[in-house]
Parts: C-alpha cells; structure tokens; sequence
C-alpha cells in the first residue's frame, strides 16, 4: 500500500524497456480503437464457463486420469485466476461467447497444464515455478490464444496498454495521468482505461502486467529460431532454463511432459506452428476475420 512495494515489483518482474515501450505504442496506434469484442454477440456466465472449463479438464484426464485439480465459482474472485493449478472464476463474470475458447486456452490450457506437468516431475520447483517464470508462462497462454483463433484487435490492444501503464508508473505519472493517457489519447473507453490504470497502481505499484507482451515477443523469437513449444511445457518455467532442462531430461532426471495443450490434436493447427517458425510480429498474429 506504499510507493515502496513498486521495487518488490521492479525486482520481480522487472522495468519496461524502450523497445517494448515502442512496439507498446505501435501497437496502439496501428489497431483502431473503435474494435469491440463481438460488443453485440453472446455472452456467458460464470457456470457456464466453469462447465466448459470442467470439461477441457476431463479431456486431459483421459491421458493422465488422476488430475485432482478443480474449477471453482468464488464470490472472493473478480475475473480469472488460477491458484495452485486450480481455475478460480469470478461469480459476476460475463464473457464474450467468442473469447471463451481463448480463455480456456489461455488459463486450462497453459497455466493448469503447466502445474500438472511440473507435479508430475521429480523436482517439485518445475510447478511452484523457476525463477523469472511468469514472463514464459504468460507469453504461451497468449499465443494459445493466438493458435485457437482467439487472439483479436482489442485484446492486443489492452496487452499493448498494460505496458504503457507499466512504464510511466516506473516513470513517476500518477493514477489520474495514466488513466487520461489511456482515454483520451489512445481511445480506450473510461472504464477499461479505470481498469488497466487501476490493475497497474494495485498494492502500490505493480509491474507485472508488462510480462503478458514481452512474454509473446521473448516466445516469437525463440520459435523463429526453430525451436518447439514442447519442451516449454513441462512446468513453469523460463525461456532461460531450457537448454537445463533438456540435459536433465537426457540424464533421465526429468521426462517430457505428460500433458500437450488440446490444440496438437487439432490437424489445422499444424499451418499456424509453422508460420511461427517464420517469424511473426505480434501484430501478425491478430484475427481479422
């Protein structure tokens, strides 16, 4: 509750730096802030969406059968969290119909696999997570969404303002500064600017909504390079444990993981982990139709 927790947040996840800043503003500036989220589609709520979410689990039971993770509907819980490979989910949350199998992607998908993988394994770390692992877990589950055609315009656009909010907080702006930077000058509606202002200044200062951006650019590059997205998968990890993880495998230490996201049994996907290796920008990866 003092300016003093910034620098906890600092040491956690880091400052933002001038070239996530850039690409922050690109992306503001090129995606037009008039989009909506199917503004007049359907919507569901949150037992409808812990239904779904119960049965994206199932589905993974069938390879490990023992998954003793659950979903739960909490009046204590304001939106999505996931909490010790557990889907907490908000009672009052509404979701647009056509963002919910980007959610499930995004939280079963990544965050809950994640943690059942590292369970699985012999070091326990790899599910309370290495160091530096946020930034990584954050990155895939945005790029699930990508992958499960769920990744749209206003989506990268609150991405993008996460991390401008983030760096004029490290730079001094007050509450009130950056929530007017969000609505005046970059179009966001007064009360998901009052949103993103206020998940950013929470505690006293909090950085870490900037990991979700720099995760997906830390992924981009490490894919055009050739890499795979499996061995990213056995627990939470960073992109800097890899070449670790890979020997303790060979060493019979660890094993792969047990779980893939449901998307690899998708044969259409096979097209979109391709152009990864080709080198795409974030603003590539944005569905447009």
């Amino acid at each position: 509750g003092t300016s003093r927790f910034l620098y906890g947040s600092l040491q956690l996840y880091g400052a933002i730096d001038n070239s996530l800043m850039l690409l922050a503003k690109e992306l503001l500036e090129k995606l037009s802030p008039r989009s909506r989220e199917d503004s007049h589609g359907t919507s569901i709520d949150a037992i409808t969406f812990a239904s779904r979410a119960n049965k994206e689990l199932n589905f993974y039971r069938k390879t490990l059968p023992d998954i003793d993770r659950t979903v739960t509907v909490r009046d204590d819980i304001s939106g999505l969290m996931v909490s010790q490979g557990n889907l907490l989910i908000g009672s009052t949350l509404k979701i647009p119909a056509s963002r919910v199998e980007a959610l499930i992607a995004h939280e079963v998908g990544t965050h809950v696999l994640t943690y059942i993988n590292g369970k699985s394994q012999r070091l326990k770390q790899l599910y309370i997570g290495l160091p530096g692992y946020d930034e990584l877990q954050e990155g895939l589950a945005v790029l699930s969404e990508y992958i499960v055609g769920g990744l749209s315009s206003p989506r990268m656009r609150l991405l993008a303002a996460r991390v401008v909010a983030a760096y004029y907080l490290v730079d001094g702006a007050t509450f009130v500064d950056v929530f007017r930077l969000l609505n005046s000058e970059y179009g966001f509606e007064r009360r998901t600017a009052f949103y993103i202002t206020m998940r950013t200044y929470r505690g006293g200062g909090l950085t870490k909504d900037a990991v979700y951006l720099r995760g997906l650019v830390q992924l981009l590059e490490y894919l055009k390079k050739g890499n795979y997205i499996e061995p990213l998968l056995v627990g939470k990890i960073s992109a800097d444990h890899v070449g670790l993880i890979k020997e303790l495998q060979y060493r019979k230490i660890l094993q792969p993981a047990i779980l893939k996201p449901r998307y690899f049994e998708n044969p259409q996907i096979i097209t979109k982990l391709e152009k990864l290796k080709h080198g795409l920008t974030p603003i590539n990866l944005i569905e447009r139709g």
